[in-house]
């Protein structure tokens, strides 16, 4: 079996409910996790639920949001050259929509509020062209909304670009903050947790939702980091979860193990979708059992930022790769007892400097993705 070409992670940058990448490694090293809340509507009621919000907020309209994206964007060009700009490719994963569009849903879903709808088709998309004039990028850009997938994806997108010679180096943004329409539908399917997720306990009753805007630079250049291989697929029992038994995901770590040219065994550790919620955990564990053995590391990331939607696939890669930066595995949060008694993912923080990781994302749809990344020793 012949090997993919490797793709260099070179540089990323977060903003999370905890802060900055500083801050956010300092939150997960001392445990001081700062989980508050939203109000959202259902039903025309105003209910309260735990979010991992940013300290300061974004607002729900477009120059907020693209304020926000701006800033965080400029820490990653802000060192490169015009050439080098020109020849970067900027991808957008993301689960949000049209602004305008909600606004059309909500004026016909609650009457008492009905107003005139008139579409601006002003999108996330915009948004990304937006940016690549703004820092002289190149005018190539994408936008992928595949859920929670939708910055792995991205990153995975983009990998195939710089592999084939298409660009030399590509940024892959994840965005997410907070959307009162998508809370209340999440709340109305009776997936939001009360309290901080327990991903994988025995007694977890759901997500809690988080915003991010998370940022990777890829390329060809040196790095310690690269991306090995990974694969993705659309395959679900239902609209909204896989089935039980987690083949669906088994069929694509499996395949993203055969594309990096590794088996399970050279697999140091794991990052676990590990949503908190009680059909998807249940899938990503039976499917890990199918995959690796009872030794396998392995952890969640979703009680120190929240389930971050569509930027949960840069966001959480970026925090996994800091903390291995900085020598650990973090541990998971909240899990006291695992609902696959042999499969316990680390309650202790694990010493760890370099090796291949595997990082999954399964969504809504079936939508499903596993990257293999690697940092090599010194």
């Amino acid at each position: 079996m012949s090997k993919m070409a490797s793709v260099n992670i070179l540089n990323y940058e977060i903003h999370s409910a905890q802060g900055d990448l500083h801050q956010t490694l300092n939150a997960i090293k001392n445990e001081e996790i700062i989980l508050s809340s939203k109000f959202i509507k259902v039903d025309q009621k105003e209910i309260n639920i735990p979010f991992y919000a940013f300290e300061n907020e974004v607002q729900e309209e477009q120059e907020s949001i693209y304020g926000a994206i701006r800033e965080l964007l400029l820490k990653l060009v802000s060192g490169m050259s015009e050439k080098r700009r020109r020849s970067t490719a900027l991808i957008i994963g993301t689960s949000l929509v049209d602004l305008y569009l909600v606004d059309a849903i909500e004026a016909c879903v609650y009457e008492s509020e009905r107003t005139v709808y008139s579409s601006q088709k002003h999108s996330i998309d915009s948004y990304a062209k937006k940016l690549s004039n703004e820092f002289g990028l190149n005018e190539f850009t994408m936008t992928i909304n595949t859920a929670c997938t939708s910055s792995a994806n991205a990153m995975l997108e983009a990998s195939n670009l710089i592999r084939s010679g298409v660009f030399d180096y590509a940024i892959v943004l994840g965005v997410e903050i907070f959307s009162s329409i998508m809370s209340s539908g999440f709340y109305t399917m009776d997936l939001i947790s009360d309290r901080m997720p327990k991903p994988f306990d025995i007694n977890r009753n759901g997500l809690v939702l988080g915003e991010a805007i998370a940022g990777i630079l890829l390329g060809k250049d040196d790095s310690k980091w690269s991306i090995e291989g990974g694969f993705s697929n659309c395959n679900s029992s239902t609209i909204t979860s896989v089935g039980k038994g987690g083949d669906e995901c088994v069929e694509v770590m499996q395949k993203a193990l055969e594309d990096a040219n590794i088996v399970a065994e050279d697999i140091t550790a794991l990052k676990a979708h590990a949503t908190g919620s009680e059909s998807n955990d249940l899938a990503e564990i039976n499917a890990i059992s199918k995959v690796f053995d009872d030794t396998l590391i392995f952890t969640a990331l979703k009680p120190y930022v929240g389930h971050t939607i569509g930027a949960s696939g840069a966001l959480e890669i970026a925090i996994f790769m800091a903390t291995i930066d900085n020598g650990f595995i973090p541990k998971t949060l909240s899990c006291t007892e695992s609902i696959l008694a042999d499969y316990i993912p680390i309650s202790e923080s694990k010493e760890c400097k370099s090796g291949l990781f595997m990082c999954n994302y399964f969504g809504f749809g079936g939508n499903n993705i596993s990257l293999i990344i690697k940092k090599a020793s010194s």
